[in-house]
């Protein structure tokens, strides 16, 4: 089962919105004449024209992106990035659910669903490096929501946590993912973290999707 995420069709979208921010102002600096009286138009006009441009790039930019982000198999989950991907084995996995954190009295949602897993090797070992470097920069931001201190969100690729368990030596970019990974587990409770935006449904329904191949894996328990 393939997943297209929602973020590529929100790509159309902008890129039209664009199109017509870009159009529409170049029409109004085009017939804007240097009367006193059109004067106020003129920046209003530009301002347009440079928010157009800005959102054709993001518009570009989703399309160009993988046109899938996940392979739902009897083996595992598949993730495809512009940059690789990695797979993480259905048997792999301990929990699947939206990570939460404490917002008052009341527990706030993320904006991700987690994946906590029983061990990390295969998923490691099956990541290409630039996708290992992409996984660690977008997922910064959750740091951010761990502690916001300044100090721990530009350190956080240079912790060290010496009771990590795996069954082979790392190093560089694999021993600073597995140690940002260790991090989140021990402050949200999982290891890894899917954005919304890359998924094609509500979060809950994607849950119980992960669930249910999870469930009808045979080596899965």
């Amino acid at each position: 089962m393939l997943i297209r995420p929602i973020a590529k069709r929100n790509g159309v979208t902008v890129t039209i919105v664009a199109a017509l921010f870009i159009f529409s102002s170049i029409i109004s600096l085009l017939t804007i004449s240097a009367d006193s009286d059109n004067a106020l138009y003129f920046p209003l006009s530009a301002g347009a024209l440079m928010i157009g441009i800005c959102l054709l790039i993001v518009g570009v930019v989703k399309i160009n992106d993988m046109y899938y982000r996940f392979s739902l198999t009897k083996e595992g989950l598949h993730y495809f990035t512009s940059r690789g991907g990695f797979t993480i084995l259905w048997q792999d996995i301990q929990r699947i659910d939206i990570p939460k954190i404490n917002d008052g009295l009341a527990l706030k949602e993320l904006p991700y669903i987690g994946i906590r897993l029983k061990q990390r090797e295969h998923l490691i070992n099956s990541a290409s490096l630039p996708t290992l470097s992409h996984m660690l920069l977008e997922q910064r931001a959750l740091i951010m929501l761990t502690d916001p201190s300044s100090s721990l969100y530009g350190n956080a690729d240079n912790m060290l946590y010496p009771d990590v368990k795996v069954t082979h030596n790392y190093h560089g970019l694999q021993a600073m993912f597995i140690n940002r990974m260790q991090y989140l587990h021990n402050t949200l409770g999982y290891d890894i973290y899917f954005p919304n935006d890359d998924l094609d449904r509500a979060p809950a329904e994607f849950v119980q999707l992960l669930r249910e191949f999870k469930t009808d894996c045979p080596r899965s328990s």
